[in-house]
Parts: C-alpha cells; structure tokens; sequence
C-alpha cells in the first residue's frame, strides 16, 4: 500500500465522509452541489451533509493534493467550482475499496461496506469483487453466530433487551442473505460456494455476469 495512503500532510487519517467524498469525485468530476445530491442518493444518505460539513471536507482533499479545481469554462460569478481527482487521489480511492473487511466491526461498517461495494464496479476486476463478497459473507456468519449463542445464554432483564437483540440478529441475517444473493446473482452458481485456492482469477472473472 502506497505510504501517502494513510498518511496526510497533517498526520491523520481520512474520514469514512471524506473517503466516500473522493471515491465520487473519482467517478466523475464533481463540484459541491453535485457532491450533495450524490451523497443523499447512496447507502450513505444518513450523513446529509450540510454545506458547512461538505465544504470543509472538500478543501481538506484539496490540500492533502487528493483533488484538484479545475480551471471554469463559464466566467460567470455563479459558476461552480468543479473538483477532479488527482493521481494520488485515484491511489487513495483504490486503496480504501480494497481494505480487508473487519469482522469486529462488521455491524457498524456495513453502510460503509455497500459504498465500496457500489464503487468496486468501475475499478476492480470480478474476481477481486466476488473475494471481497465472500469476505463480507464469512463477517457476518460470524457475528450472526455469536449473536445467536449470546441470545441462546443471556439472561436478559425484561423482554425489551431480548427484543432488541432480535433486531439485531435479524438485520445481520438480512445483510446476509443479501450478500449471499448478490454473490449468486453475480456467479450464476446455484448455491454460492467459496472458490478453491486452485481458482484463477480468470476463472472466477469467467463465471461473474455482470449485469451490461
């Protein structure tokens, strides 16, 4: 991993808002305007960015030299700037879709998991993508399992903790029966099952179907 990926001029690490800020921005240039209405249209449309959260967010990747302005066609006072991401940006982007998936933190992250997810389509091959599924599929077995055992054993006060905890189970299980169905729908493969380390990428890249 490149070192600038982690390491900004001031010493910290981006934000989830400012990671997902850059990936739009390297999907198409952007300028703040369109950068909010992005954002309230993807799985992250609970940060609503206000414009003095957005804006803000914006000059600090214009200083770490993530994006840049590019120079306006229209001379007008009202044009917008319109922000296009450098090399280093593009590096940066890359880089965090392809961070492994923490299975400690699998429940607070998933929003951030559908992100890249949608972003991955455009940037990574299919095998990558299908690995970064099965990743996201063993997470989740996981923390639904333990959740099941806590439950099975708690002794809970009351109905409400118990109740809530069904919550809880029951939004990983729908995390994870989508996840299983989009591994099908992008495999074709009747039950989704784990590829063998004897599978090439090109042999998985083979039998993804990607929608056109």
């Amino acid at each position: 991993m490149p070192e600038f990926s982690r390491v900004s001029v001031a010493g910290r690490a981006l934000t989830d808002f400012e990671h997902v800020l850059l990936g739009l921005i390297c999907q198409a240039d952007s300028s703040g305007y369109d950068l909010k209405r992005a954002v309230a249209a993807t799985p992250l449309g609970v940060y609503r960015p206000s414009s003095g959260a957005l804006y803000p967010a914006l000059r600090r990747l214009e200083r770490r030299d993530l994006v840049r302005a590019l120079r306006p066609t229209d001379v007008s006072a009202r044009a917008r700037r319109v922000l296009q991401a450098t090399t280093q940006g593009r590096a940066e982007h890359a880089s965090w879709v392809r961070e492994p998936v923490n299975p400690e933190t699998i429940g607070q992250d998933f929003r951030l998991h559908l992100m890249r997810f949608v972003m991955m389509e455009s940037l990574l091959p299919p095998a990558e993508i299908l690995a970064f599924l099965y990743s996201l599929r063993d997470a989740l077995e996981t923390s639904v399992s333990a959740l099941e055992r806590y439950r099975a054993n708690a002794d809970l006060p009351g109905r409400h903790p118990r109740l809530a905890l069904d919550h809880g189970v029951d939004v990983h299980r729908a995390s994870l029966t989508w996840v299983n169905s989009t591994i099908h729908e992008l495999t074709g493969d009747p039950v989704p099952s784990r590829p063998s380390a004897t599978h090439t990428a090109t042999d998985t890249t083979n039998r993804i179907r990607f929608a056109g």
